[in-house]
């Protein structure tokens, strides 16, 4: 029946597209009763597993390296990039092992003030404050004007609303507003030590790198790099480049930016990302990098938990450009 109304065809000619298709992964395994974000895990390991094997299968599965000529010879090429954000730990654990089993890079775009200090990141403060709260509502405070309420056992649209307002704030107002909400949820702040079984190792770290996988940046302490002001626009970007190189032995060309989303970065930040010395930033609102794109916003595509493995073939098989 396909053959016969040309179904067939217009599924083959939508494979052959040419081009680089980054994917964007956070978290790999099951979140489980975890007081932390659960939007940030984006794959099972079984579900890991078969999408890279697909991968695989049907693509160049690429990596830093190959982006000069792929994006200057776009048509040429079906490449896809695997690529982490922050630098959790079951990216080791979980992910780590299974893109070296498949023999494929991965890109790990590392935080680096989350893995030398230990702390725990303010969307999972977020919900950890939220979840744990014996209360049900939030009152108006700094950096929220309207109170923000929950049903007992139900607080995942609070959280999302909270994290969005958070989103929205000048550098110099986060800090109060977590404040707040530790204040207005009695729970104070997430213990830092809950950090440890979070974030991934130095040690680990290097292991990836021995193991054929690839790092970036991904700032020192993961602002909204829009709503800073420029010098610390330039500290965020250049200092998480000097800690990696300095840890790693690395040479660190490659950032992506915190959320990601069009309005998270802008000219500031490219110009600051040029002086620093990067050739490449990745953003987060999806689609197909195309030949005349701007090599600090090479756009990203996002994997999320609910992504079935028939959805994820039929989203790399027909993604759609984007012009930046």
């Amino acid at each position: 029946m396909a053959d016969a109304t040309g179904l067939a065809r217009i599924a083959s000619l939508a494979c052959a597209w040419r081009g680089l298709l980054v994917l964007n992964y956070h978290r790999v395994g099951l979140p489980g009763d975890s007081p932390f974000d659960h939007g940030l895990w984006s794959a099972s390991a079984e579900d890991f597993d078969s999408q890279v094997g697909f991968l695989k299968k049907n693509f160049d599965v690429v990596g830093l390296s190959d982006l000069d000529g792929l994006l200057s010879r776009p048509q040429r090429a079906r490449g896809v990039m695997i690529t982490f954000d922050d630098g959790y730990r079951d990216n080791y654990d979980l992910a780590f092992p299974v893109l070296k089993q498949h023999g494929v890079p991965g890109v790990f775009f590392i935080t680096t003030g989350f893995l030398d200090q230990r702390r725990v990141a303010w969307w999972d403060e977020i919900s950890w404050m939220v979840k744990t709260s014996s209360r049900t509502s939030i009152g108006p405070g700094p950096g929220l004007t309207e109170s923000v309420s929950w049903t007992a056992g139900e607080p995942g649209a609070a959280i999302d609303r909270l994290l969005r307002t958070f989103k929205k704030l000048g550098g110099h107002e986060t800090a109060a507003f977590l404040d707040h909400i530790a204040d207005q949820t009695g729970t104070g702040r997430c213990p830092q030590s809950l950090a440890d079984e979070v974030w991934m190792t130095w040690d680990m770290a290097r292991e990836m790198v021995r193991g054929g996988m690839q790092i970036g940046a991904h700032t020192v302490n993961h602002p909204v790099l829009s709503r800073l002001k420029d010098d610390e626009i330039r500290y965020e970007v250049a200092e998480s480049r000097r800690r990696l190189e300095e840890i790693l032995g690395l040479r660190i060309d490659s950032m992506s930016y915190p959320v990601g989303q069009r309005d998270s970065f802008d000219p500031r930040c490219m110009a600051a990302l040029d002086a620093a010395g990067y050739r490449w930033a990745f953003s987060y609102y999806g689609g197909l990098a195309g030949p005349q794109g701007n090599r600090f916003d090479v756009p990203r595509m996002a994997v999320e938990s609910d992504c079935s493995l028939p959805t994820f073939r039929s989203m790399t098989r027909i993604p759609r450009y984007v012009h930046t």
